[in-house]
């Protein structure tokens, strides 16, 4: 029954069964040894070459430039789409306890949303701001956000999926 829906309930089990609550969780938890648990959320899976590559890059960086985490600013643009995700508790499954937990990623969307742009340096969040409905963002916009610090022009990043980083700008 657990292996057709790993998100049934106890109570649901014990329904169906026509046995009791304490029984079937017994059965479950000490007989079979499974354990409901809940999807962790990760923004997007990575494949394993393109979590190499990065890993690769951040190294080279690091090895030339010692300080070099903490001579950068970085803004990012992010769509905040109002959504109605599953529950992480809805999306809890029946899994062995020699079974990682299962990733959820967050997929559904609805048509309201509003772009946040975000600057952060080494330490964290410097800026954040909601643009308007109707604006168009340009390099201008950027420049006016990050005050006197230049800025570059936009950075495509084809690993990534769920945001684009926008630039990189240099501490001052």
């Amino acid at each position: 029954m657990l292996a057709d829906d790993r998100r049934l309930s106890l109570r649901m089990i014990a329904e169906d069964l026509k046995m009791s609550l304490d029984s079937v969780s017994n059965i479950i938890h000490e007989n079979l040894q499974k354990r409901k648990i809940c999807a962790r959320f990760v923004p997007h899976k990575l494949s394993d070459e393109q979590k190499q590559h990065r890993m690769e890059t951040s190294g080279d960086f690091i090895d030339r430039i010692p300080q070099f985490l903490e001579t950068i600013v970085t803004g990012d643009e992010l769509w905040c789409y109002q959504y109605d995700p599953e529950t992480k508790r809805q999306s809890m499954e029946w899994c062995s306890l020699s079974f990682p937990p299962p990733k959820k990623c967050r997929l559904t969307k609805f048509r309201i949303k509003t772009l946040l742009i975000a600057f952060f340096d080494s330490k964290g969040l410097i800026h954040h701001e909601f643009v308007p409905a109707g604006t168009t963002v340009k390099v201008e916009s950027y420049e006016h956000l990050a005050g006197s610090a230049p800025v570059c022009t936009r950075v495509v990043n084809g690993n990534c999926s769920m945001t684009t980083p926008v630039c990189t700008l240099p501490s001052t």
